[in-house]
């Protein structure tokens, strides 16, 4: 009888589970939980992260394609600042234009005729001021004898709405305005002049404009902003006004950076960061007019 209240007694045993057997498999199950649990959410944000920069990344280099496509074909820079810049192109940039058509009617079509309108032998008949009407098409910004600008692009940054935009103006009609980019935190645009080129030969001077004083930036072979506006007359053009805002001073610029950041998740914090520099090869051309 004894044996078998033991036998009894240990059937019990094995088929439940005491209090501390309870308390050890509930702290090891919070330790797994935990575990997993710092898993699951470290794995949630590493993801959430990763998909926020893509959607960054991918807006920056949409933004900056389309505006090196647009400077790219700049001929002649109209004005700039830190965040916007406005700059002519040839026609054929201009939406609808007749590529396959004959203005001048000579037999040649538009995309073949090195100057649509037939109006290169009259250039040098016009005075300075006049010169733009005319001439082959690379350097003529009125393709169409209408009397304006052909095309004018400008590209600039919003602040406050944290977005990109371009507007497009053909024959001096109100500007078409585009939206690039969005969740921008930053859009900065740098101007820079190049030592080779004529008129950079002789302003590497630094910061103060002046030879021979060996402050930061003299002689480094970069051409900056700062000396293309404080190297002035006889030796350079610019005025000291704190921006590039002449045309004299203009015609220095070979090439522009631009660099932008996106805060997709707006917590002021960006997400991503891209830039380029952009050397518009048709600038050269009225560079040496």
């Amino acid at each position: 009888m004894a044996a078998r209240t033991s036998f009894l007694s240990g059937r019990r045993r094995r088929g439940g589970f005491t209090l501390a057997e309870v308390v050890v498999y509930t702290a090891v199950l919070g330790i797994a939980v935990a575990a997993f649990s710092r898993f699951f959410f470290g794995f949630t944000r590493a993801a959430g992260k990763a998909e926020t920069e893509m959607k960054g990344s991918f807006g920056l280099r949409l933004l900056l394609a389309k505006a090196e496509s647009d400077l790219y074909e700049a001929n002649q820079l109209e004005s700039v600042s830190a965040s916007s810049v406005t700059f002519r192109c040839d026609i054929v940039r201009a939406p609808g234009y007749g590529l396959y058509s004959d203005l001048d009617g000579d037999g040649t079509a538009n995309i073949k005729d090195t100057d649509d309108d037939g109006d290169a032998a009259a250039r040098f008949s016009l005075s300075a001021a006049d010169q733009w009407r005319a001439g082959y098409d690379l350097e003529d910004d009125d393709d169409d004898n209408d009397g304006n600008v052909d095309l004018r692009v400008s590209i600039y940054y919003s602040a406050a709405e944290r977005k990109v935009y371009r507007s497009v103006s053909v024959n001096g009609g109100a500007p078409v305005v585009f939206e690039l980019a969005a969740a921008v935190s930053s859009f900065t645009l740098t101007c820079y002049g190049a030592k080779r080129e004529d008129l950079g030969r002789k302003i590497d001077l630094g910061g103060d404009g002046a030879a021979a004083t060996g402050d930061e930036g003299e002689e480094d072979g970069v051409i900056t902003e700062r000396e293309i506006d404080w190297t002035t007359p006889p030796v350079g053009h610019g005025d000291r006004s704190g921006g590039l805002d002449t045309a004299g001073e203009l015609k220095y610029v070979t090439s522009v950076a631009v660099y932008a950041e996106a805060d997709t998740n707006s917590d002021g914090k960006p997400d991503s960061m891209l830039g380029a520099e952009i050397m518009p090869p048709l600038l050269a051309l009225k560079r040496r007019r």
